[in-house]
């Protein structure tokens, strides 16, 4: 037997929470979880991160997926006021930001994100295309949010060159005005212009009753719940689910 693996055996429960959730060992955490381990408790006290913290923080989406099945709190913060959602995002790791929103019914739409939440402004500084579209997908209705923050966002999208969010907003409902057509109008970038004859074309197709349904879904979680945490909740297939939260829009794997 190696060091590291006597090490390991000799652990305290606790520890072994903590090395398994460190080192992304999805089947280890597992099996400590099954021995009863309590998830919630502190297992950093420089910082009071319990495992979930940890492992929102490294983007290890597995390790989170598994802490939530056990009765990991979501909403539990550390000494610093932060949630794993919250900890997620400023890390820009789309995946468990997902995952989280899943079980999160209070986030209403994007507006707390970015209003409410402490140091929303360096998440929104530092957010990448796939945090930014996870975002999007999950709030019902873009159009129903303040109009200064609607043209924030689209601002954002358009000088980062986030196309994935700009087709997800799009293809949620977000109706872009004359001024922003006429920017991509003008655009000297190829992938302007690629964005707007998407656009375009969209436009001039008739869609179909699924594109329809798809938006009367998301609309209809409106003041209710996330667009994430709402689909789970519906008996429908996953393919359908997947249809509503706008997977087939580059799908998050970060």
């Amino acid at each position: 037997m190696d060091l590291l693996n006597l090490i390991k055996k000799k652990s305290s429960p606790l520890k072994k929470l903590e090395l398994a959730v460190l080192e992304n060992n999805n089947k280890e955490l597992k099996e400590v979880l099954e021995n009863g381990v309590d998830p919630n408790v502190e297992i950093q006290y420089h910082g009071g991160n319990c495992a979930l913290h940890i492992a929102a923080q490294n983007g290890y989406f597995l390790c989170v997926e598994t802490l939530l099945e056990y009765n990991a709190d979501p909403d539990k913060t550390n000494h610093f006021n932060l949630t794993p959602l919250y900890i997620a995002l400023r890390r820009n790791h789309a995946r468990c930001v997902e995952i989280l929103l899943r079980i999160n019914k209070p986030l209403l739409s994007i507006e707390p994100v970015w209003m409410n939440m402490d140091n929303a402004a360096r998440v929104w500084n530092d957010a990448k295309d796939t945090m930014i579209s996870v975002l999007i997908k999950a709030t019902p209705d873009l159009e129903r949010c303040r109009s200064n923050l609607r043209s924030n966002l689209f601002f954002l999208c358009k000088n980062k060159m986030m196309y994935t969010s700009l087709h997800a907003m799009y293809m949620g409902g977000y109706s872009l005005g004359p001024e922003e057509i006429q920017m991509f109008m003008n655009s000297d970038l190829e992938s302007d212009k690629n964005f707007y004859d998407w656009v375009h074309k969209f436009n001039r197709q008739p869609q179909g009753l699924m594109h329809y349904c798809r938006l009367s879904v998301r609309r209809s979680f409106c003041g209710n719940c996330n667009v994430y945490y709402g689909v789970q909740k519906l008996p429908l297939p996953r393919l359908v689910k997947d249809y509503i939260i706008l997977k087939d829009i580059n799908g998050t794997d970060t």
